[in-house]
């Protein structure tokens, strides 16, 4: 039977008891390895960074994930080693911070904590490089990367493309993570040179920041093929596509439908327009 009472306040409307729990940040336990950020680079410290001021104004104020680890009588970390860091940091600076919110979740097996870890970065996403070498542990544990995409909500093509550059050599790494080389950029040179691909890129990071140039991006391929006066039929084929979607790096292609391919493939072929899909 459902309940009437009518809500007063918050608490009212729970449906279950679990609450927040508050903890010393300086007792919760990071495990080696287990949080897949890397906070070597720049951006990541500038994350941090921020992350300080905004915990000094206001707190925090999104909860940590912990588990509790019963061999250790432990609470270890989850999800918030940003949130926790940035703590530490203030507390070192002389900033009072008796404890921080905390929600506890259940991750029973070494897959499941290192799942909670990947999907558990919402504030600021994981990138590929980030992503790869979690992905290959899971590989590792038997799951397949169709099983890691549905898992974690990723797709296939990037659980495959995380995982490839986790296995880059580590000069090609470390260039995609100070931001030199484009994690793009990096699997496709990966892809068509190999080892010589450190050679290869470091070479271009040096051009362009002879010239003044950001990183380095994927070169696109330039076609010399006739001009075609694609006429009124653009515009159908371009609604609903969004600019964003065509300026994004990662994308190495768009899907588009069959019938948009065939009348794509008809203007290019204006010999054979007669052509019927099979």
């Amino acid at each position: 039977m459902t309940d009437t009472k009518e809500a007063t306040r918050l608490r009212d409307l729970k449906t279950s008891a679990r609450d927040q729990l508050m903890i010393d940040p300086r007792i919760i336990v990071v495990q080696d390895g287990h949080n897949p950020r890397d906070y070597s680079t720049a951006e990541n410290r500038k994350h941090l960074d921020d992350l300080k001021e905004s915990i000094r104004a206001n707190g925090t104020l999104s909860p940590l994930w912990v588990r509790w680890d019963a061999a250790t009588k432990s609470a270890v970390l989850v999800d918030g080693e940003c949130r926790l860091r940035a703590n530490l940091e203030l507390i070192a600076e002389g900033v009072e911070i008796a404890a921080v919110p905390t929600i506890q979740v259940g991750a029973t097996t070494e897959e499941d904590q290192l799942l909670l870890a990947i999907i558990a970065n919402q504030n600021k996403p994981l990138s590929k490089l980030e992503l790869g070498n979690s992905f290959q542990k899971l590989y590792r544990f038997g799951w397949s990367p169709e099983t890691i995409a549905t898992k974690t909500g990723c797709s296939v093509r990037f659980v495959s493309d995380s995982m490839e550059l986790a296995e880059a050599p580590t000069a090609v790494r470390e260039m995609v993570a100070q931001e030199e080389v484009t994690e793009a950029r990096a699997i496709t040179e990966v892809r068509k040179n190999g080892a010589r691909a450190v050679e290869i890129l470091k070479e271009r990071v040096a051009a362009a920041k002879e010239n003044g140039q950001g990183t380095v991006k994927r070169e696109r391929a330039v076609s010399e093929s006739r001009v075609i006066n694609f006429g009124p039929v653009v515009g159908k084929l371009l609604k609903g596509v969004k600019e964003d979607d065509l300026n994004n790096e990662d994308f190495e292609w768009i899907e588009v439908n069959r019938e948009v391919l065939l009348t794509l493939w008809r203007l290019l072929n204006p010999e054979r327009k007669n052509m019927k899909a099979a």
